[in-house]
């Protein structure tokens, strides 16, 4: 998708979207400033030294973002434009998976007028309909009662507590994660979704030897020299792989997948074997952010005649120090579909603990299939 076509204002009842000018540069920093105190409380943003330089700094990264179509970011006004009231955006957009994150704020002196609320409805419709998302979460830090209300006035539903989701005066704190779908595939009755548990206790981490290596694995980048291998393996693994997955199987497919890894919010490691160099498998660092986030998701695989000897396990917990030592994250979250009870135990070993379950979370070989939720922070055992 590219930016062209797409509509430059949305309109929600008394409500004017659009994307940021310079022109709103002065006006913005005053409603920073004067917001510093109440939306500051819940982002790391807002200052009361907040300039229109910092805004204008701001505008240029969103224009950025929108051409590359990983971020919309609108700002709230008054129906006739004379009057700023916020601002709002679908946010860390991943164009595979077709989900992103709905993020929202309102100046002080407006907030607990329905602006939020009629923001978001409006956003999700925009998301929906003409960027032919699958997904939208809104994330609410534990105590931002406001924020959760507007997410479920808007129609999201709460699916789990995410602990160390969110940085908030410097702290690592949980986090309400809510979703919307499209209406008509929010089908899963809520008596269906499985039990989430209060506690669970994960197995003590085994130790390894440095970053990016481990007593029989090593970690490296992926290569277009490791294509006619790679597709091999990925060939030969088709019966393992299914249905939870269906890695590379064609020139194109891999070409696409060392695309993806060159992006700075992407890291694709090929696992060898230490003494040979021959692959095991892939682990992916995917939707790597940085600022209030500071987290990434985690996914991987293992290539045919090297399944169940333990060798995942090492590469991930050398995938975890470096996602944590390396990367400076504080959060890795893996999406693990119920039925995958080697993917679970594998994710359990390794530390991560079960938090939620999301109905239709991910497209896999065309079919939405449902996925459980574990989460490792790097403060954890």
């Amino acid at each position: 998708m590219t930016t062209r076509g797409l509509p430059r204002t949305i309109r929600s009842g008394g409500l004017l979207l659009r994307p940021w000018r310079h022109s709103d540069a002065p006006r913005f920093a005053v409603a920073v400033r004067e917001s510093a105190a109440s939306v500051g409380r819940w982002m790391p943003w807002p200052r009361a030294d907040y300039t229109p330089d910092m805004a204008l700094a701001w505008f240029a990264d969103c224009a950025t973002k929108r051409r590359a179509d990983t971020a919309h970011e609108f700002g709230i006004f008054s129906s006739d434009g004379r009057e700023l009231l916020g601002g709002a955006g679908l946010n860390r957009i991943d164009a595979q998976h077709r989900s992103a994150n709905l993020g929202y704020w309102v100046r002080h002196t407006r907030e607990g007028q329905g602006i939020a609320t009629q923001t978001a409805r409006a956003l999700l419709t925009f998301g929906f309909d003409t960027l032919q998302l699958a997904r939208i979460e809104i994330v609410a830090a534990e105590g931002n009662a406001a924020s959760a209300a507007v997410a479920r006035k808007a129609g999201a539903t709460l699916e789990c507590i995410a602990r160390n989701r969110l940085i908030v005066g410097g702290r690592a704190v949980p986090a309400r994660v809510f979703a919307c779908v499209p209406a008509a595939a929010a089908t899963t009755p809520a008596h269906s979704l499985p039990a989430m548990p209060t506690t669970l206790r994960a197995r003590p981490m085994a130790t390894s030897r440095c970053d990016g290596t481990s007593a029989r694995v090593v970690l490296r980048a992926l290569q277009p020299g490791d294509a006619r291998a790679f597709l091999a393996d990925a060939r030969a693994s088709r019966a393992l792989h299914q249905p939870w997955l269906r890695a590379p199987q064609t020139p194109e497919q891999f070409r696409a997948l060392l695309a993806r890894a060159a992006q700075p919010d992407h890291h694709t490691h090929l696992v060898c074997l230490r003494d040979s160099g021959a692959a095991v498998g892939v682990i992916n660092l995917s939707n790597i952010v940085r600022g209030a986030f500071a987290s990434a998701y985690l996914s991987y695989y293992v290539f045919a005649g090297h399944e169940r000897r333990g060798l995942m396990r090492e590469a991930l917990h050398a995938a975890v120090r470096h996602a944590f030592g390396t990367l400076k994250l504080h959060r890795l979250e893996a999406n693990i579909q119920p039925g995958n009870a080697a993917s679970r135990a594998l994710v359990r070993a390794c530390g991560f603990t079960l938090e939620g379950f999301s109905p239709r979370y991910l497209k896999i070989a065309g079919r939405w299939h449902d996925h459980e939720r574990w989460a490792r922070l790097a403060d954890g055992p």
